[in-house]
Parts: structure tokens; sequence; C-alpha cells
């Protein structure tokens, strides 16, 4: 099929650039495949992230959406210190759980409305809501004059957070090209622990500023500042090309992509593929409930319950309980001052940021599988440390337990941090990614809820030793669940993630556990057999390419040759 001359003539200027219009037999939508991106120039191949300036502000942009949520979750530790002797609730840990973790019950609300207003009014006008709901609520928040006031600004603030979770991996994932989507993606978790550091250093400064009575109502509040400018900056960013040609305004998306792209070329291209991919995922969702493709399916089921199994371990790795109750942790078990306690947790916040941006030069070049498989049993090993500096002297323990928490942030930043976040923003195909996001991120608000209510419960029962072990224990299990079942999704075009699980996860684990018994075997020195081993999801891959070329033979269409 080939589009209106109408819809080809708009691509004929690029940024900053004047071209030719581009002649009709270009435009045939059989002259691209779904499932390659050869035709990236060579410039493209040697320079990924040479890209646009609207690229770029774009996604800045969208980052500024989650700079407020990074703020709060570090605010919320600060901010512990002054409001729990002001209410009057220090020795009740339940509560004390339920103030922080209520925000997850918000988030979950706030995931059905992203739904609503990403499928008809796009991820701006997503964002733009976000942002105007999280002003509100953290004004109440700040305002609130008892802990039974608080809980529901607290709510309000967690619906805008389930927004963004929802949107800006997926907008970030929509505008990138494929050779760096893996980090822009990863920006996400770049731009919390930014907002993270930003939030403690807020912290140390109010902390100071009778912090029982009015320096807890400033942290608090602080996020405001962010999510008020991010209402008006979201509309000079474009909207994601995906959702416009999926809403048929396809002048809108090519003019777009024009913005997005360094070349008018990849922009067509671009669009082409797209727009086959939207018109496959609409044939496919025809008639479908599709939470119950989510299951009937084998492909997406395997999908599904691997990003869960992201999820899971990223939430339990034990990284939020350094995130919102640091402050505590360092003030009851390590016996410091509320405003040393304060001060010390911006160290562990300045380690977050300034680790992350590993990711960007790691994630696409090393792949999602090897970041987990390299970073889970350092993060392991720091959780012990951090168990056993509470016994002996205390300038020891602390020296283990500052040294545990800042190599164990250095681990997760790049890694447990980032990867989930990309994997499950890019692993869906795009008929059910809605679906398939909205199931991964309830579970992980209730892993996250789980661990932040727990802990104040936790603690006061097991005490730190028992609480961090059981950290270091689901860390464990979290290298050997990741070594068997998680795939290597690097690479792979959104087009192509419905191949990747073609095959079962039993399937998938002996391929890697034959991997890494060769992989064993040439550390040491053993001889190994040369036969190539072929991974089941590049082998799917390759099946799929075939298959292509197999329906094209049948059709009549030309074969593309290499």
């Amino acid at each position: 099929m080939t589009m209106s001359d109408k819809e080809n003539s708009v691509f004929t200027q690029g940024e900053g650039n004047i071209y030719t219009e581009t002649e009709n037999e270009n435009w045939k939508e059989e002259t691209v495949e779904d499932l390659d991106d050869e035709y990236l120039t060579e410039e493209e191949k040697l320079h990924p992230w040479k890209q646009t300036k609207t690229f770029y502000w774009s996604v800045f942009v969208a980052s500024v959406a989650v700079l407020f949520y990074g703020i709060d979750i570090s605010a919320i530790s600060g901010a512990q210190v002054g409001y729990k002797p002001h209410f009057h609730i220090s020795s009740r840990t339940n509560l004390v759980g339920v103030m922080v973790s209520c925000i997850y019950f918000g988030t979950f609300v706030g995931v059905f409305v992203a739904l609503f207003t990403n499928t008809y009014f796009g991820r701006r006008f997503s964002i733009c809501v976000a942002a105007i709901l999280s002003t509100g609520g953290c004004l109440w928040e700040a305002l609130a004059p008892s802990w039974q006031v608080f809980i529901p600004g607290r709510l309000i603030v967690g619906i805008s957070y389930g927004i963004i979770g929802e949107t800006a991996p997926v907008f970030l994932a929509e505008m990138a090209p494929t050779s760096i989507r893996g980090g822009i993606v990863s920006l996400y978790q770049q731009v919390i622990t930014i907002g993270i550091f930003i939030g403690y250093l807020v912290n140390v400064i109010f902390v100071w500023v009778d912090y029982k009575v009015t320096g807890w109502r400033i942290m608090i509040g602080v996020p405001m500042v962010p999510s008020i400018i991010e209402v008006f900056l979201i509309w000079t960013a474009p909207e994601s090309p995906r959702w416009l040609i999926k809403r048929g305004r396809l002048e809108q998306a090519k003019n777009n992509l024009l913005k997005l792209r360094l070349y008018p070329e990849t922009a067509e291209k671009d669009f082409v593929r797209i727009k086959k991919a939207i018109e496959e995922d609409e044939r496919l969702q025809e008639g479908k409930n599709l939470m119950l493709e989510l299951i009937r399916l084998p492909f997406l089921r395997r999908a599904v319950l691997v990003g869960i199994m992201e999820m899971l371990f990223q939430q339990m790795s034990g990284m939020n309980v350094f995130m919102n109750y640091i402050d505590t942790v360092f003030q009851e078990n390590i016996h410091m001052s509320s405003r040393d306690s304060v001060a010390v947790s911006l160290f562990p916040g300045f380690v977050n940021m300034v680790s992350t941006p590993i990711v960007f030069f790691t994630i696409d070049r090393y792949g999602r599988r090897t970041l987990q498989l390299v970073t889970f049993p350092i993060m392991f090993l720091m959780l012990l440390m951090v168990l056993f500096s509470f016994y002996g002297d205390r300038k020891v323990n602390l020296a283990f337990f500052i040294i545990g928490v800042i190599f164990f942030i250095v681990a997760y930043s790049p890694g447990a941090g980032p990867v989930p976040w990309t994997f499950c923003a890019e692993v869906f195909p795009t008929y059910v990614r809605a679906a398939g996001t909205l199931v991964t991120t309830f579970f992980v608000n209730a892993f996250n809820f789980a661990l932040s209510f727990s802990w104040p419960s936790m603690e006061a029962a097991w005490g730190p030793q028992g609480s961090f072990g059981f950290y270091a224990g689901f860390n464990f299990l979290g290298i050997i669940m990741q070594f068997l079942f998680l795939p290597e999704t690097k690479g792979y075009t959104l087009e192509q993630m419905k191949v990747v699980f073609e095959e079962g996860l039993f399937t998938i684990a002996w391929y890697h556990i034959r991997s890494g018994w060769r992989s064993l075997r040439k550390l040491l020195g053993l001889p190994v057999s040369n036969s190539p081993l072929v991974s089941p999801y590049d082998k799917a891959v390759a099946l799929s390419r075939a298959r292509e070329e197999e329906l094209r033979r049948h059709s009549g269409e030309p074969v593309k040759n290499g």
C-alpha cells in the first residue's frame, strides 16, 4: 500500500535544512522491513547520540516531569525527623509505615487515570495533569495540621506519580531512535536520582529551620517547584509520533519525526515502520480483551512474568529502605542526632546521582542482562557488610555501614534501578504495551508499598541485622532467577520484541545454564566445544525474519537480499 501524495509531501524540511520532495515510490510501505534498522545512515550508526536539538529538548522536558518524583522520595525521609514528633507518632511503627507507603495506593489510581488520558489526550496532557496534581498534593501535605489530614495529600501526590510512572518512560521510548532507546529510557531513573539528591540537599538546609514545626513542611513542599514549571514547559515538546499516528494525525506525526530525527530519510522510514506496526496492532486488538491476551498468549505471559520478576527484585533489593528511611536508620541504629542523620544522608544521595550515568554508556553496549548479573552480586555483598556493621565498635560500625550503603548504591544505580524500567517499557508489543505496563506498574507499586509499610515494624521486631539480612537474601535470589530467566533485549527494535519470548522460559533458562557452564570452563582454562550456542531469543528473531521472507515470496513482493 502506498501513502497519499498529500502525506508524502510533508517530508520536505528537516531541522535547519530544506530537502526536495520525496518521490512516491520511496514511500511504499513494503520497502521497509519491520524487523531491521538497516536504513540508518553510517553517521547514525557511528554516532548514535548525535540527535537534533528538538529531540534533546523533548528529553529534557520529559525529564523535568520526573524530577518532582525524585525530590519527594528523599523529602519524605528527611521530613520524618520533624513530622513524627510533631504529630506524636514516633512510637507507632505501623502509622509511620502508612504515612510513607500510602502514596503507592494513590500511584495505583494514577495508573488507571494515565491509561485514560494517554489514550484520548496524549502524553503531554497526561504529564500536565500529573504536574497539577503534584502541586496540589504537595501543598496539601505541607499545610496539614495532623497526620489524618496529611495522608489524603500524600494520596493525591501518589496519583500524580502513577501518571508519571505510566507516561514518562513510554514517552521517552516513543521519541527515541532504537540505537539509543535503552539509554534514553534509563534517563527516567537518572532524573529520579537527581531529584533525590536535590531533596536531600533541601533537607540538609531546612533541618536547621525549626525542623519539628516549619522545616519538615518546607521539605515536603519543595517538589511543587518543578511541578509548577512542568505545567507550562511540557507544551513546548512535540507530542509522541506513535500516539499521533494511532489517533490518525499523520501529518503532525511526520512533522514531529522530522524534528526528532537527524535525517529526513530516517524520519520517513521510522514513520512507515511505526505506522505499519500500529496497523498490525489494531488488527490484533480488534475484538480482544488485552488483559486476557497477556494470559492467553504464551509469549506475552512470559514477558509479563519476567517483567514482574524484574520489578520484584528492583523493589525488594532494599534500595527504598535507604531512600525512604535513611535518616531514621542513622538516627535510631547509628545513634546520630536528627540534624546529623539528615546531613549524612546527603552522601548516599550524591553517590546515587553520580553513579546512575554509568547506565548510559553500558545498557546499550553490554546489555540489560549483563548489567543485572554484574550489579546484583555486588549489592548482595554490600548488604552483608551493612548487616555485620551492627556488631562491634560504634566507630567501626559507622564506617562499615556507610561503605556498604555507598557501594550498594553504586551497584544499584546503573543496574537494578534503570534496567527494569527499560525492560518493561520495551518488551511488550505495542498493541498490548498499555496493558503490560499496567500490570508491571501495579506490581512495582505493590512491592514498594510492602517494603515501605513493613520496614518500621520489621526493624522493630527483627532489628537492623535481621531486616537487612532479609533483603540480602532477596538479592541472592535475584542473582539466581535473573541468571536463569532474564533474556537479553539489547539491540532489538520495539517491533521485534514480540518474538523474544517465543521460546519457553525453561528453554531460555537451559540456554543460560549451558552458556554459563561454557563460560566457566573457558575461565578455568578447560576445553570447550567449538559448536556455536545460539540463544533461543536470537533464534526466534531469525525465524521471524524467515517467515517474513516466505510471506513476501508467496505474495509476489520483492525479497530483500542479505
